[in-house]
C-alpha cells in the first residue's frame, strides 16, 4: 500500500479516536506551548524499548512532577536489528540466538531508562521488533501466525497484541494517550500507531491524544529547538511544543543514555532528540455524532 494511502489511513484512525469528547481537559495550550493538568493519567506507548524516552521523556516527567501517574507500553522486544544485535554479538551475520540475546539486553535498557525517568508502571507486551506492519497488514488472525525471521520468536497475530494493548491500556484509566504517529516513516512505529489509536477508539471513556515522530526524512534538522516534521505543518496538523526545564532535559539525556546498545549503531539519531522541547500532533477534534 502506498504512502499517500497509508497517510489517508492515518489521518482517519486520528479522527475516529476522537469522536467522542475527553472526560476531563489535560492540555492547556498557549502561546510558549503547552502545560499537563495536574493529576494527569497518562499512558506513553512505545514501539522499541528507547521510543518512550525518546519522543516523551520530557512530557513523562511533567506528568509525574505534577501528580499524575504513567504507564509506558512497550510494543516490541527491539531485537530486530541486525546492526545493533552484529555489535552486541561481535559477528557479521547474528544468530537468532543473538537477536534473542539483544532483546533481553534492551529489556535491561528500558527499565534502567524508565527508572530514571521515574516511571514504575512498565508494561513489555515483547511483540515482534521489525514486524509490527505484518502484523496489522498480513498476520491479523492466529490462523495466519507471524514468525519472526531474525530471532524466531511467535507465533504472533494482529488480533492477539490489539487485545493485549487494549487491556493494558483500559486497566490505567488515562486521561492521556501519547502514541506513535502514524505517518511515522518507520514502519514499526506507523502500524503501532494504528494499534494504539485503535485500541484508544474503544475506551468507554476517551482520553485527550497526542502522537509523536521519530523518523522522517531530513528530521529534526540541528539546533536547540525541536521544529515540527515538515510533512505535520504541509497538512495542516495542530501542533504543540511542550517546554522541558533544563533539569528535564538533563534527566531525559541520562534516560536516553541508558539505552547502550543503541547509541553504538543510532548515536545521531537519539542525540538529535536532546533538545529543548518535544513536539506532539494533537489528535483533530471531537466529530459530531452521527
Amino acid at each position: 500500500m502506498n504512502t499517500a494511502l497509508w497517510n489517508t489511513i492515518a489521518l482517519a484512525l486520528l479522527a475516529g479516536a476522537c469522536a467522542r469528547p475527553p472526560a476531563e481537559p489535560i492540555l492547556d495550550v498557549g502561546p510558549a506551548g503547552f502545560t499537563i493538568a495536574p493529576r494527569t493519567r497518562a499512558v506513553v506507548i512505545a514501539p522499541h524499548p528507547d521510543d518512550g524516552a525518546l519522543g516523551a521523556g520530557g512530557l513523562i516527567q511533567q506528568v509525574l512532577a505534577g501528580g499524575g501517574s504513567v504507564r509506558v507500553i512497550v510494543l516490541t522486544a527491539g531485537d530486530a536489528y541486525p546492526e545493533a544485535a552484529s555489535a552486541a554479538s561481535g559477528r557479521t551475520v547474528p544468530s537468532a540466538d543473538d537477536y534473542r540475546a539483544l532483546g533481553r539486553i534492551r529489556t535491561r535498557e528500558v527499565k534502567e531508562g524508565m527508572r530514571i525517568l521515574g516511571v514504575r508502571d512498565l508494561v513489555l507486551l515483547e511483540a515482534p521488533d521489525g514486524g509490527l506492519e505484518e502484523l496489522w497488514t498480513m498476520h491479523w488472525l492466529s490462523v495466519t501466525p507471524y514468525v519472526s525471521p531474525w530471532s524466531g520468536r511467535g507465533p504472533f497475530s494482529g488480533e492477539e497484541l490489539l487485545g493485549r494493548l487494549s487491556a493494558a491500556i483500559a486497566a490505567a484509566r488515562p486521561t492521556l494517550v501519547v502514541a506513535p504517529d502514524p505517518r511515522d516513516h518507520h514502519s514499526d512505529h506507523a502500524a503501532g500507531g494504528r494499534f494504539a489509536l485503535t485500541a484508544v477508539e474503544a475506551l468507554s471513556e476517551h482520553p485527550s491524544i497526542l502522537t509523536y515522530m521519530v523518523h522522517a526524512r531530513a528530521w529534526p534538522p540541528p539546533g536547540e529547538e525541536q521544529p515540527p516534521p515538515p510533512s505535520w505543518q504541509h497538512d495542516g496538523t495542530n501542533c504543540v511544543s511542550l517546554r522541558l526545564t533544563p533539569e528535564q532535559r538533563k534527566t531525559k539525556r541520562l534516560a536516553l543514555d541508558a539505552h547502550r546498545s543503541q547509541w553504538r549503531v543510532l548515536g545521531p539519531l537519539l542525540g538529535r532528540f536532546d533538545r529543548r522541547n518535544e513536539v506532539f500532533a494533537v489528535a483533530p477534534g471531537p466529530r459530531s455524532r452521527p
